[in-house]
């Protein structure tokens, strides 16, 4: 039920899109993934759209290399991939340790989203989920520290992510291990300040 797109207009918005479709009688989206840059905000080109039935994701398919709504673009759309299997190994807990890694998360994705993902495992300290973003463009390199208040909820997250598809963001499975090395002080929050081991 979900199709992959590129093609879409950099100045373009997710209404326009969906009205695309709307307007070929594929009208039942349940979801649109469409990543954005994160110091404009414009969309990046390309994304993946959920819809409610197989029928309309075969109607959404048929629209390829169409011109939506007079644009100089055409739409390429094609079945999406399944997500790989990105699967975390279960290992032994270090003593106490309550830190966890965290990659192939989505580039789009905020604090919030890691957070609503772990919300079954354990409670997270104030400010304890933490995007690596590269110190110049202020963008996100898709992996994360979190810290949990307790070493339990640490180990909750390790072991549900050992699973095929136990974590996932965005519908992309995560890795997850834990993390025993010293924060360094170039990581930076998703409002780009410093972190510092201060909550």
């Amino acid at each position: 039920r979900t199709v992959y797109v590129e093609g879409i207009s950099f100045d373009s918005n997710e209404e326009e899109l969906r009205s695309f479709f709307e307007e070929n009688d594929v009208s039942d989206i349940v979801e649109m993934r469409l990543p954005t840059w994160q110091d404009t905000g414009r969309l990046r080109g390309f994304g993946h759209i959920v819809f409610k039935s197989e029928d309309s994701s075969v109607k959404a398919l048929a629209l390829d290399g169409f011109y939506p709504n007079n644009r100089k673009r055409y739409l390429t759309i094609r079945k999406a991939k399944p997500p790989k299997v990105v699967q975390s190994y279960y290992r032994e807990q270090p003593d106490g340790c309550r830190r966890i890694f965290i990659k192939n998360l989505p580039y789009e994705c905020t604090e919030e989203d890691v957070s609503l993902a772990l919300v079954d495992c354990g409670k997270i300290i104030e400010g304890g989920v933490r995007l690596v973003q590269n110190s110049v463009t202020k963008q996100f390199k898709g992996f994360a520290y979190v810290e949990f208040k307790n070493a339990e909820g640490a180990a909750a997250a390790v072991k549900k992510a050992a699973k095929p598809f136990g974590l996932c963001v965005q519908g992309r499975p995560l890795f997850v291990d834990y993390d025993e090395n010293k924060m360094k002080g170039s990581y930076r929050t998703s409002a780009g300040k410093l972190w510092t081991k201060e909550h």
